[in-house]
């Protein structure tokens, strides 16, 4: 098949370099490349709210470099990049592609799965999280309203509560509308 299986054992310390040689095997046929010259941008692993440091997100750096000082927009919150800790609790100036650090500097816990992207400077961040923040908002919204069933709106037209039914007519094609 297409799946690659190694017998691993670090107890042993047997088949790693077995595993080594068919990680590179797969990255040269599936041509993975990433380019580190242009703004980050990737995923959220895990968030939450540090009583000493605020809100962090660990991110994985899936395009592009990030840098402390960079302005990002994590999901619906967004900041300035503080500082960035790697797996062992060291500091760290920069994240290449495939890398996951550990950031501070956000305004807002994001989820875990939210998209992040670097961006040129905290105006544009800013705007990009209330946007986000307000599609969210509108989503719940749209949500907690519900939808009327067809039982409903007849026994409220019977009511006179309503007179009209509005729709929307969605084709895919002119011909077919």
């Amino acid at each position: 098949g297409d799946v690659v299986d190694v017998e691993v054992s670090a107890l042993k310390k047997q088949g790693i370099d077995k595993l080594l040689e068919m990680i590179g095997l797969q990255s040269e046929i599936l041509d993975l490349k990433a380019n580190p010259d242009r703004p980050a941008e990737g995923t959220v692993i895990e968030a939450k709210l540090d009583r000493g440091r605020g809100p962090v997100a660990t991110v994985l750096v899936q395009r592009g470099t990030l840098r402390v000082g960079d302005s990002v927009v994590v999901g619906p919150a967004y900041g300035r990049v503080r500082a960035m800790l790697d797996e062992h609790g060291d500091n760290v100036v920069q994240a290449d592609p495939s890398r996951a650090v550990l950031v501070l500097g956000l305004t807002a816990v994001p989820g875990a799965g939210d998209p992040f992207l670097a961006v040129s400077d905290d105006r544009v961040a800013r705007q990009i999280a209330e946007k986000r923040e307000a599609r969210e908002r509108n989503a719940q919204l749209a949500q907690r309203r519900g939808r009327k069933t067809l039982e409903e709106f007849m026994a409220s037209m019977e009511k006179g509560e309503t007179s009209e039914l509005l729709l929307i007519l969605k084709g895919d094609v002119s011909g077919s509308v």
